[in-house]
C-alpha cells in the first residue's frame, strides 16, 4: 500500500503547526520586549532626578559639612563649612560679611551670627555668583542687609544657566547643574563696575 499520500499530509500539517507556533513565538517576544522596552523607559524616566531635586541634593551635601568656627582677630570671624568659608566683621554699628553658605544652612548661619552680639548684619559680599556663595542673599537682605557684588555676579544671577560639574545624583549617574535666575530679593542692591577696585568701592559705601 502506497502511504505517501499521508505522508505529504503529515508532512505539510507538521510545517504548518511549526510555522504558526513560530510566527506565534516571534509575536509574543516582540510583544513582550516592547513592554519591557516601554516598561524600562518609563521607570528610567521616574528614576532620573528634575533639576530641583539635584539641586536640593547637593545643597543637603554641603549642609551636612559641619560649621566650625574660628576666631581670626579681635573683631573678625571665620565660619567655615557649609559651601566654603564665611567671614564676619564685627563693629559695635554692625556686622560685615563675606558670602553666606548654602540655603539650608540659614539657620545655623543666623545662630552664629546672633552669637557674635546683638549688632545686624549691615553688610553683605558676594565673591561670586555660584550658589554656595549667595544662597542666603534673600534671608539677610530681609534683615536689613545690603548686599554688595560685581557688576557680573549680579548679571549671572539674573539669568538661567548649567553649570558642567558631573554631579553624582541620587539616582548613581552624573548630572550637570542646571539653575533658575535668582528671584529679585535674592539679587545684590549694589554692584561695581569691572574695572573698579573692590577695596576703594567698599571703603567709600562705608565712610
Amino acid at each position: 500500500m502506497n502511504f505517501s499520500f499521508l505522508q505529504k499530509e503529515t508532512s505539510r500539517r507538521e510545517m504548518l503547526r511549526y510555522s504558526v507556533t513560530l510566527t506565534g513565538s516571534v509575536l509574543l517576544a516582540h510583544f513582550f520586549s516592547a513592554r519591557l522596552l516601554r516598561a524600562s523607559t518609563a521607570a528610567s524616566a521616574q528614576q532620573t532626578p528634575s533639576a530641583a531635586d539635584l539641586l536640593a541634593s547637593m545643597r543637603a551635601k554641603f549642609n551636612a559639612v559641619p560649621m566650625e568656627t574660628q576666631k581670626l582677630a579681635e573683631n573678625v570671624t571665620m565660619f567655615d563649612g557649609p559651601g566654603g568659608a564665611v567671614t564676619v566683621v564685627n563693629g559695635p554699628d554692625g556686622k560685615f560679611m563675606v558670602d553666606s553658605f548654602v540655603l539650608p544652612a540659614w539657620p545655623k548661619l543666623k545662630a552664629a551670627l546672633d552669637g557674635l552680639g546683638n549688632a545686624p548684619v549691615k553688610y553683605v559680599i558676594d565673591t561670586h555668583w555660584h550658589f554656595d556663595h549667595t544662597d542666603n542673599n534673600a534671608h539677610l537682605h530681609a534683615a536689613g542687609a545690603r548686599v554688595l557684588a560685581h557688576e557680573n555676579t549680579k548679571k549671572r544671577m539674573s539669568e538661567p544657566h548649567d553649570l558642567p560639574v558631573l554631579y553624582r545624583g541620587p539616582d548613581g549617574a552624573l548630572h550637570d547643574l542646571h539653575f533658575d535666575p535668582s528671584p529679585a530679593e535674592a539679587l545684590p542692591q549694589q554692584t561695581f563696575p569691572i574695572r573698579t577696585r573692590t577695596s576703594t568701592f567698599i571703603f567709600k559705601r562705608l565712610t
